[in-house]
Order: C-alpha cells, then sequence, then structure tokens
C-alpha cells in the first residue's frame, strides 16, 4: 500500500528538516475489545517551509492538532501518513488515535494466556511498527526523547524504558480486561528518556512476575530486573542471566571505554515473539518460546541463551548509544552484536568454545545464503522499509560477525577495539554510518582499510579455500599453497589470516604434527613451514576457523575423514571437518552418502554441543534433499538404527544422550523405530538418567505423528497433560506433521484459509514446520500445487516477517527430485507473479534454488 512502505529517499528528505523530536505518549489499555488508546503530543523543530509527514497506522482517529489547531483527520490521514504542510520551526501536533492490537508479534502484540486467562502485552517496532503503537517520525536516523504515560489495570506492572516508577490509581476508573471482572486502574507515569530511535522504544504491560536484581557499573548501581509470564516464575533463571549480564558489563564498560549509558535493565521474556530478542533500551525483550526453558535444556541451548543475553546488552552501546543512519547499515547493529556477543560468551562464561559453536551454526548457514542468487553484499543498499525484512538474515549477523573477526585479526584487537571505543564515544546519542566506523579503526591501526572493506563488506558471495600440495620423493611435502577461488560471480580476492595445520592419524587417534600462520592477500600464499614435514593425513587450512570461506579438503583429507572422523574428539576441528564435508555434499563434489556416513560415525563422539545439533539438522537435510530418491529410505532407516545405538551407548545424563535421542526422533520412519518412541512416551521403557520431560514429550509427539504412528485424537490426549500456550502450539505443529496428504492439506487450510481470525504468528510457525516435516515427500505432493495457487494471497494477509516466514518453511523443497517438474512450477510462478512484493519472491526464487541445488547433489 502506498505510504506503508517509507523509502529512504524520503527518510532522508525528512530527516533534513526535522530536529529536536521529543514525544510525550499517553497509551490507555484499559479498553474492551481489540483496540487501545493513543494520544501523542510531539514537539519538534522544522526547517521553514517544511512539508513532512508523520506515520501512523491507526483503527481510527478521534483527533488531531497542530500548534493548538483542530485539523480534520480525513483531510491529513491516508495511507498510514499524517500530512504536515507547511510548518515552522518549534512545532507541537497532537494525535489521539485508537490502535489495534496484534497478533503477529509487531506493534503492540497482545497474549491472551490460555491457563489464566490473563493478557500480557509487549511491544515490537523493529523495523517501523511503532507507527502501529503512536504517531511518529518511524526511522532510525530521527531519534526523539519518549515520556511514556500508561493506563492499565490496577494488578499488572508495566515496564518502559525508563526505571519503572510507583503507579498511582486513577480516581472512580475501573476495567473489564482481567478474568476476574471489574479491577481498579492505575496510572504509570515514565520519566523522559534519553534520544532514542523510535524502534527501541518500547512499553510491556501485564500481570508479569519478576526477580529483582542490581547491577554494578564504573557510574555506580543499575537496577535490573529479570521478567515472565506469572506461572513460569520458576523458570526465570534470573540469578544466572543476571551474573552474565554484570559479567558482560564489566567487560563492555572496559573495551567500549564508555559506562552503561541507561539508567536500568531489564529483561523480558515475552510468548509468542518473532525474533530470539530484541535490544529495546533499557528492556531487552527475549523469547519465551525459544529461551525461557521449562524443561532441560541442551548444553547448546543454555549457551545459547547467555550468548543472546550478551548480545543484547553489546546494543545498548552499539545500536542504541550509537546508532545506524539508515537501515542499509544494519550490520553495524547485528554483526558487531553478533561477534562481540560470542566474543564475550567465550571469556565471561562457562562456554570457552563458543566460536566453535558460531561457526557450526551461524557461519554454515551464512555459506548456504551467500551462494543464493539472492546473495547481497554486508553492507548493501535497503531502499524502502519492506525490504529490510530480507535485511535480517545471516550474511548481515554472521558473515558480518565473521568479517569483523577477520578485521580483528587484520589489524589487531588492540587497534581494532581502540577504534571502536573512540567511535562509540564520538557518535553517542547520534547516528553513523560504515564510513565513520572504518574511519575511527584506521586511525586507531594507522592503516587504511579501503580495500579490506570492498573485500568484506561491499562484495557478496563466499570464497573457497583449498590447499595445493606437492610430493617430495622422499613422501614428504615439497611444497604447499594455500588457494582462494572466490564466488564466480563476485571475482574478488579477500585478506584472509589464518592457520594451517597437518594432522596425522594414528593408533586411532589424531595428532596435530604443526600448524603455522599465513596471510593470503592476493589470491594465494605458499606455506614454507610444511615443507619438509611428512604429507599430512589431514589437511585443514583454516585450522583456528579465523576467516570465511568454505574448505575444499584435498582427496587424502577427504578419505581420511570419512573413515575416521570418530577419532577426532577435538572440538574445533571436529567441526570444520564436518562443516567442510557438509558444505561439499551441498556443492555436489561429495555423495550425500558418504557426509551422512561421517556424520553418524561423528554424532556420538561431539565435543560441541550446538555443533552436534547443527549436524543432526543437515543430516536430516541430506537424507530429506540431497540423496537420490531411489536410496533415501533405506539410508534413512539405516541412519535411525545406528543413531539409536549410539542413544543406547550413550553415557547416562549426558548432553550428548539428549542430543542423539533428538537426533534419532527426527529421522525414525518405520513402524518399529517409532515404536521406540512410543514407549519413552508412554513410560514403558527408559534410558538411563534421561525424562521425558515436557518438551522432550512433545518432541517425540511430533516425531510420531510424522511416521503416522499417532493421529490427531492422541495428539489432544497428550495435550491434556500440557494445556499451556506452548502445548497447544506444540499439538498444532504435531497435527501438521501427520504424514498423510489430508493432515497435510488441513494444515495448509489452516494458514491460507483460517475459519475466522488468522492464527497467531507463533502458531502459524509450528504449523508450518509441521506441514514440511515428512518421512515420505509423497504425502506433500498432492498439496503442492494448492500450496503455490494460495501462495500470495497467503503472504499479502500475513505480509512482512511471518508471511515470510511461513512461506519459507512451506515451500516444497523436498519434492525436489521426487515429484518430477515441480521446480518448473515454481519457476512458472515466479513468472506469472512479477508483481508479487519482492519478499516473497525473494522467498520463492531461494526456494527454488535449493531444488535446483538438490537435484545436482542427488547426481553427484
Amino acid at each position: 500500500m502506498p505510504g506503508l512502505n517509507l523509502t529512504k529517499t524520503e527518510a532522508a528528505e525528512r530527516a533534513a528538516v526535522i530536529t529536536q523530536a521529543a514525544y510525550a505518549v499517553e497509551l490507555d489499555f484499559t479498553l474492551p475489545g481489540d483496540e487501545f488508546r493513543s494520544r501523542t503530543t510531539l514537539s519538534f523543530v522544522a526547517a521553514p517551509g517544511t512539508s513532512t509527514f508523520l506515520d501512523l497506522v491507526p483503527t481510527s482517529v478521534t483527533g488531531i492538532q497542530i500548534d493548538g489547531v483542530q485539523v480534520d483527520p480525513a483531510a491529513v490521514i491516508s495511507d498510514g501518513r499524517v500530512a504536515l504542510d507547511e510548518v515552522d520551526g518549534p512545532t507541537t501536533v497532537v494525535v489521539e488515535a485508537l490502535m489495534p492490537y496484534r497478533n503477529d508479534g509487531q506493534g503492540v502484540h497482545r497474549f491472551v494466556d490460555p491457563e489464566t486467562h490473563e493478557t500480557y502485552l509487549y511491544t515490537q517496532f523493529a523495523a517501523n511498527d511503532a507507527r502501529s503503537a503512536f504517531a511518529c517520525f518511524d526511522q532510525p536516523d530521527i531519534k526523539g526523547t519518549f515520556t511514556f504515560a500508561v493506563d492499565a489495570p490496577a494488578h499488572w506492572v508495566v515496564v518502559s524504558n525508563s526505571p519503572t516508577p510507583e503507579p498511582t490509581l486513577v480516581a472512580g476508573a475501573s476495567t473489564t480486561v482481567a478474568p476476574s471482572g471489574a479491577v481498579g486502574v492505575n496510572r504509570w507515569v515514565f520519566a523522559q528518556t534519553d534520544p532514542l530511535p523510535c524502534y527501541v522504544a518500547a512499553v510491556m504491560a501485564g500481570p508479569y512476575a519478576y526477580a529483582d536484581g542490581m547491577l554494578v557499573s564504573t557510574k555506580g548501581g543499575i537496577p535490573a530486573r529479570v521478567y515472565g509470564r506469572a506461572q513460569l516464575a520458576d523458570h526465570l533463571d534470573a540469578a544466572e542471566l543476571l551474573a552474565t549480564v554484570q559479567a558482560g558489563l564489566e567487560l563492555y564498560e572496559d573495551v567500549f571505554a564508555t559506562p552503561y549509558p541507561y539508567e536500568k535493565y531489564d529483561q523480558l521474556f515475552v510468548p509468542e515473539y518473532n525474533l530470539g530478542a530484541m535490544e529495546n533500551v533499557g528492556a531487552v525483550t527475549i523469547s519465551e518460546d525459544r529461551l525461557l526453558f521449562r524443561s532441560r535444556p541442551s548444553e547448546g541451548e543454555r549457551e545459547n541463551r547467555l550468548n543472546v543475553v550478551l548480545h543484547e546488552l553489546a546494543h545498548m552501546w552499539f545500536g542504541n548509544l550509537v546508532t545506524m543512519r539508515w537501515w542499509d547499515d544494519l550490520w553495524l547493529n547485528e554483526s558487531f552484536a553478533e561477534f562481540i556477543g560470542t566474543w564475550a560468551t567465550e571469556n565471561v562464561t562457562d562456554f570457552r568454545d563458543s566460536w566453535v559453536t558460531f561457526g557450526a551454526n551461524r557461519k554454515s548457514v551464512a555459506y548456504v545464503q551467500d551462494q543464493l542468487p539472492t546473495t547481497h553484499a554486508i553492507v548493501t543498499e535497503v531502499p524502502d522499509t519492506e525490504a529490510t525484512v530480507s535485511a535480517f538474515d545471516m550474511i548481515t549477523y554472521a558473515k558480518g560477525a565473521s568479517a569483523l573477526k577477520q578485521l580483528a585479526a587484520y589489524v589487531g584487537e588492540p587497534a581494532f577495539f581502540g577504534g571502536v571505543a573512540s567511535y562509540v564515544k564520538r557518535y553517542a546519542y547520534g547516528n553513523a554510518t560504515l564510513a565513520e566506523f572504518l574511519a575511527e579503526v584506521e586511525r586507531s591501526a594507522g592503516r587504511d582499510l579501503s580495500t579490506w572493506a570492498h573485500a568484506w563488506l561491499e562484495t557478496p558471495g563466499v570464497p573457497t579455500l583449498s590447499a595445493e600440495v606437492v610430493e617430495a620423493p622422499d613422501g614428504t611435502v615439497a611444497s604447499l599453497d594455500i588457494i582462494e577461488t572466490p564466488a564466480a560471480a563476485f571475482p574478488v580476492a579477500h585478506p584472509h589470516r589464518l592457520t594451517v595445520a597437518g594432522y596425522t592419524h594414528a593408533d586411532g587417534a589424531f595428532t596435530r604434527a604443526w600448524e603455522a600462520d599465513a596471510s593470503v592477500e592476493d589470491g594465494s600464499v605458499a606455506v614454507p613451514e610444511a615443507v619438509g614435514r611428512s604429507l599430512p593425513d589431514l589437511l585443514l587450512v583454516n585450522d583456528a576457523d579465523r576467516t570465511y570461506a568454505k574448505l575444499v579438503l584435498t582427496e587424502t583429507s577427504v578419505a581420511t575423514a570419512v573413515a575416521h572422523i570418530g577419532d577426532l574428539t577435538e572440538a574445533r576441528p571436529q567441526a570444520i571437518v564436518l562443516d567442510a564435508l557438509w558444505h561439499m555434499c551441498r556443492d555436489g563434489q561429495l555423495p550425500a552418502a558418504r557426509y551422512v556416513d561421517a556424520a553418524l560415525t561423528a554424532l556420538p563422539v561431539m565435543a560441541n554441543s550446538t555443533a552436534a545439533e547443527s549436524h543432526a539438522r543437515t543430516l536430516v537435510t541430506a537424507l530429506h534433499r540431497f540423496v537420490p530418491p531411489a536410496d533415501a529410505p533405506r539410508l534413512a532407516e539405516d541412519a535411525a538404527e545406528r543413531l539409536w545405538t549410539a542413544v543406547e551407548h550413550a553415557a547416562p545424563s549426558s548432553d550428548l544422550q539428549l542430543q542423539l535421542l533428538k537426533a534419532y526422533a527426527q529421522v525414525a520412519r518405520t513402524s518399529d523405530q517409532a515404536a521406540r518412541l512410543a514407549a519413552l512416551l508412554d513410560g514403558s521403557s527408559a534410558l538411563p538418567g534421561l525424562t521425558i520431560d515436557t518438551d522432550l514429550s512433545w518432541a517425540l509427539v511430533q516425531s510420531l505423528a510424522a511416521a503416522s504412528a499417532i493421529d490427531a485424537a492422541g495428539i489432544d490426549a497428550h495435550l491434556a497433560t500440557d494445556d499451556t500456550a506452548a502445548g497447544r502450539r506444540r499439538a498444532a505443529g504435531a497435527k501438521a506433521a501427520i504424514g498423510t496428504v489430508d493432515a497435510k492439506r488441513a494444515a495448509w487450510d489452516a494458514l491460507a484459509h483460517p475459519d475466522g481470525a488468522a492464527l497467531n504468528n507463533a502458531t502459524q510457525y509450528e504449523v508450518g514446520l509441521g506441514l514440511a516435516r515428512v518421512t515420505d515427500p509423497a504425502v506433500l505432493a498432492p498439496v503442492a500445487d494448492a500450496l503455490l495457487e494460495d501462495l500470495l494471497d497467503y503472504y499479502l494477509a500475513n505480509e512482512g516477517f511471518v508471511g515470510a516466514r511461513v512461506a519459507r518453511y512451506v515451500l516444497p523443497v523436498s519434492l525436489a527430485g521426487r515429484v518430477p517438474g515441480i521446480d518448473a512450477k515454481v519457476q512458472a510462478w515466479l513468472e506469472t507473479h512479477p508483481e508479487a512484493p519482492s519478499v516473497l519472491r525473494k522467498v520463492v526464487v531461494e526456494s527454488l534454488d535449493e531444488m535446483r541445488r538438490a537435484l545436482a547433489a542427488q547426481q553427484a
């Protein structure tokens, strides 16, 4: 819709004429129905003769004043904008409106707890949904101060960016927004904030429980709380979260040379959240669904949560205190927080191999995205706010973090962090760009970084590293050269700082025989330290995993790895080798069956929890997409049996036992294999030291559904044991996973043709994942045509983050090679929908590319 999509040009024009924005926002959450009342008093200074606009997406507008003069709303409001014509100098606009509660995780999201019937609200304004709560200049480079006043039921708590005040009772007021009937109303008036971009302003409200804490900063004590829904209070793990924040705070105040900028630090677990977390100033929201553990988490899940905590804390300086000017420089926020969060996790938590975790999970996904036809540079043109949905990807996060890791290696950590500190000081409370960030690092390092930036930040594509080894007559290394091959479409040489190492294999063990540091500047470099050494059984040219590049292993290394990877037990080389084999499988350089065999051999001895989880996931992908269709049933059945044997031999109560059982559940397909899961679920059998708790039981139910070993009635029976919000979502996903055509049709109808209101965002994700989950892809074939026919209408009804994510889940990539011509049908969709939204077309283009990659791999 015109107006709802703010362009970069429009934003720049508006930022050029608007200064000194100050918001006084009053929100009333006591109304019955699906709306809340919003009153915004916005003061700003406009350049002489300015004609501009405010952003606002209301249900209805009840009043507008401009400098005290009433204005007819119908005369100035159109397509999400309030026109401001010929304003000059200091200006005050007052907008009163009714605004919609949302259920897609954006704007003001409303969640009604099925257990207590209490209402919980949270805001999610990034990238530009503050306009769904109040009238504003909704772009990152018009910062403003915010003063929030909130009316809410008296038994609620309200949290915002400023410290939480004591509320006052609104005399004579009552509300029925409570399961017990009419209750009193409190007003919460928050102190004015420092200048903030709209997207990190925040208000959360509801009967949240919380745990109090106090952080110690170089500037004194900082109040801190951890919030969550009342019945989840026992699972908040506040002590661990606050201790992690304290450790990160001390580290960041040191390396940024700037005290924590704000007055308090709250963390709120919120339901039905689209993201892992969001860096709202002083009021970080965290996904309850992903990161609040009702049951035993894996060590990888624990590490991920601590990494997220440190990532969001870093944003208080890098993103909030200093903010990107426009979404082109989103990487300045996310790449840096991704880098520093991983660096900090390794430095201040018990997880000392977090870069292994990063490489096995985040960076490996970036390699996949960076090979798609839709790839982009880390720093890329974002023409409008619609395109920001696509900008939040692993190129922005993980490739960007990898580039910063390389930059720290390239100039040295002291120079790198010196530049970061001066950047934070220079642009505090303002906005900045890539050029300004690099200028500070250049000054600190005393060297020009334009060539480095062009190669790493401005050039798309994944470079590949390989080795050319010449054998001497005596069987030693005569010469060893490291060769970089840039992506074919982007032939730019990258500077790499890396470590190359040679391993020998003997007596059931690997030994690192030698290692050497190397610098690749112009596409290749000789490694003289290798000359005269015995030819390695396994050669790793990026042994410390310091750079961003796929590895092509030598033939000898591949043979050694596939045959003996079970003897490689050190976390980093283990993960590097498996990741190299995985990407060689994806690229058709290694038959999928050989990768599957290597992964199954390695999983029982994996030393890093996240790496185990990642390769369990890629193992499933290889079996579903890359193995020739005729071989897939046998290989999948055999894989499940090998995993079950590993489960039985795993140490009781170990993290590996848990990870292996989850992997087995993903692969189990025969009636006998499903029967093992059913026996664990009903308690007729057990694994020593392993409790089938709430979340694990749902994983087993969903696996039984995919194997057609449980029906909808059986799923409902299990739901009766966990009739919570999470349980209801899991049940919906399990029903969608049932391995019948009817179940798949019903799942797609629930998404594309809902009976009444659309499903909330979190349930849509579960249903989409369940629909795509199959042991036999043939059950999806009869649904594929309807899915493609309805795809555009589905997306338009769920436009943005939810629509893109679900479309990516449900597009039938697994049918490539199994249903003749399915790729041609997807290609035809693109040809017949040239005007579809760019975000949806991107999802379809990427799915088609994955189909073609699967076909090529099947022929390898």
